[in-house]
This record gives C-alpha cells, structure tokens and sequence, in this order.
C-alpha cells in the first residue's frame, strides 16, 4: 500500500500503520465523531445537518425592531451600514392597524439626521454562546429619496373596527450582502405595529 493510499485512509502520518495486516486495509472506515449524528446508533441514524444554525450557534445572529404604539403616518428610514459581509434571514412586520409599504433599497439620495439607533440583540444568549460583537450599524430619523428595491412587503387592515385583526408578513428568503450600506423604508398611513429584522453576520 502507498504512502498516499494510508495518508487518505488513515490521516496523519504520524500514525503507525505498518502494523496493519493489508488483507484488511479495504475493512477500514472512517470513524464519525459522535456529535456529528442524529442518535447513538439504529436505522435512523444520519449525519447531523442544521439548516442556517452554524451563526446561530457561533453568536453571529442578531435581531432587531421597531415599534410603533400609535398611529404613524409618513415615511420611516431605517439606514443599515455593514463593514462585513452578511446574511438576512427575514424582514417583517405585523400590523395592528392602518397600513405599511415596507421595502429594502439600495442607492438613492440621503439626508436629514439618522439619530436614532435601533437595538442590536443577539439571538443566542446562552451560556456557551461564543461573545461576538455585533457589526451592523442600524439607525433611522432621516430621509431618503430614490434607490433601487431589492424586497418589497405590504400590509393594510381592514377599515372596519369590527373586523380588524392584527396581520404579520415577512420576507424570509436568504440573501447575501456584501459591505456596504442599505436601507429599509416604510412608508405608512396610520400605522400601528412592529417591524423587524434578523441577519447573520459573516466576518
């Protein structure tokens, strides 16, 4: 057996391998850490996949929203700057009445002031959570005229108080951003309710 062939079958070479009879080099198997499978042993065993969870688990998920208690009518911006690459999970908002234009652009012509700094939260608090400081900047108060829409979600309640519910919707197709900036524009007609973001960032 070559050097190549024991260095693919059994890794480093380091390890001693001339001991090995070679009628049963072609028995060996690669041995799968424990914690890489679904149970400790039977049919239904399968090697560990967790759709989206690697961020989550190395404390790169973070969430945010805004909410807003009574009616709001007019144009909110919400200016999103990213010196790393990253991954947005969802945008969303739930509507207790009136209605809202929510929309993710890109360019466009900004202005005023952008005082307001929207909560950054982690989503996995847990004790061996790995600490990762949060990247993406988000703050809103000022304007914005044109730009490109790259995601557009609409919500309204119906006018009549006897029928009104709340009603939520989201945009919750992955989608990659390089470093840049965005932004995020509601336009709203007495809009009462929440809006909301998760995204993973990828240093």
């Amino acid at each position: 057996m070559s050097d190549e062939t024991k260095r693919r079958i059994f890794g480093a070479p380091s390890v001693q391998h001339d001991d090995i009879p070679g009628n049963l080099v072609p028995a060996v198997v690669a041995l799968v850490p424990g914690d890489l499978l679904t149970d400790e042993n039977g049919p239904n065993r399968r090697l560990r996949v967790d759709v989206a969870q690697t961020g989550f688990f190395a404390g790169r998920e973070f969430r945010t929203f805004r909410e807003f208690a009574t009616a709001f009518t007019g144009t909110y911006i919400v200016k999103v700057i990213a010196p790393v690459d990253y991954i947005i999970f969802e945008i969303g908002a739930e509507c207790d009445g009136g209605q809202i234009r929510l929309e993710s652009v890109a360019g466009g012509t900004e202005g005023g002031s952008f005082a307001e700094t929207l909560p950054v939260i982690p989503r996995n608090s847990m004790l061996d959570a790995p600490a990762h400081a949060p990247q993406l900047e988000l703050t809103a108060g000022g304007t914005l005229t044109g730009g490109t829409t790259l995601d557009v979600l609409r919500l309204k309640t119906d006018t009549n108080s006897q029928r009104r519910f709340s009603i939520g919707e989201n945009i919750n197709s992955e989608r990659g951003n390089g470093p840049g900036t965005i932004y995020l524009r509601a336009t709203c007609t007495d809009f009462t309710g929440v809006i909301r973001g998760w995204w993973e960032e990828r240093p």
